[in-house]
This record gives structure tokens, sequence and C-alpha cells, in this order.
């Protein structure tokens, strides 16, 4: 019974006894400064995701756009091999899947 009352006396000096004073005179102000930049910088990274989907869209509509031109293009010229189309129309087909899976890693596995 006396070593509860020994600990009560000991809890009740602890947690009435002293205050805590702040590390800094400006510990506050400087705490919310960094809060609000740390919104700004998520914000601005939110707006950029959406100009990266956007411009992603864009390219990829651009470059069907020049697969389906560009044998119309080279009709009359005999340099323009075939084999040299389909080698662009893989690697237009490489970097969108490559670009696609980055952008989504980057949009979907946010920590918000």
């Amino acid at each position: 019974m006396e070593k509860n009352n020994n600990h009560d006396k000991y809890f009740r000096e602890l947690l009435s006894g002293r205050r805590k004073e702040m590390p800094f005179s400006d510990f506050e102000d400087e705490l919310m400064t960094e809060i609000r930049r740390e919104h700004a910088r998520n914000n601005s990274q939110v707006k950029n995701i959406k100009l990266s989907w956007i411009f992603f869209f864009l390219g990829m509509v651009a470059g069907i756009v020049l697969v389906i031109i560009s044998p119309v293009l080279s009709e009359g010229s005999a340099v323009v091999d075939e084999n040299f189309i389909y080698a662009g129309i893989v690697f237009i087909c490489l970097f969108i899947l490559l670009f696609a899976e980055k952008l989504y890693t980057i949009s979907f596995r946010r920590n918000n």
C-alpha cells in the first residue's frame, strides 16, 4: 500500500512540478512555416502529376499519328524499309509502356 502511495507522490510531483520550455523562442513559427512548405510541395507534386498524364496522352497520340503517317510519306521512296517502320513502332510502344508504368507508379503509389 505504501508503495502505491510513493508512486502517486512521485507522479504528482512529476506532472505538476515543471513546465517544459520550447527549444527555441520561434520554434512554433518555424514549425508552421515548414508545414506550409510541405503542403505547397505536395500541391505542386499533384499538379505536376496531372500535367504528366496530359502530356503522356498527347505524346502517345502524336506517336500513333506519326506511325500512321510515316508509311504514307514513304510510299514513293525506296529509302525507308518496312523493317525500319516496324522498328520505329516497337520503339514507340516500348517508350509508351515504360513511361506509362513509371507514371502509374508515381500517381497511384503515393502516401496520400
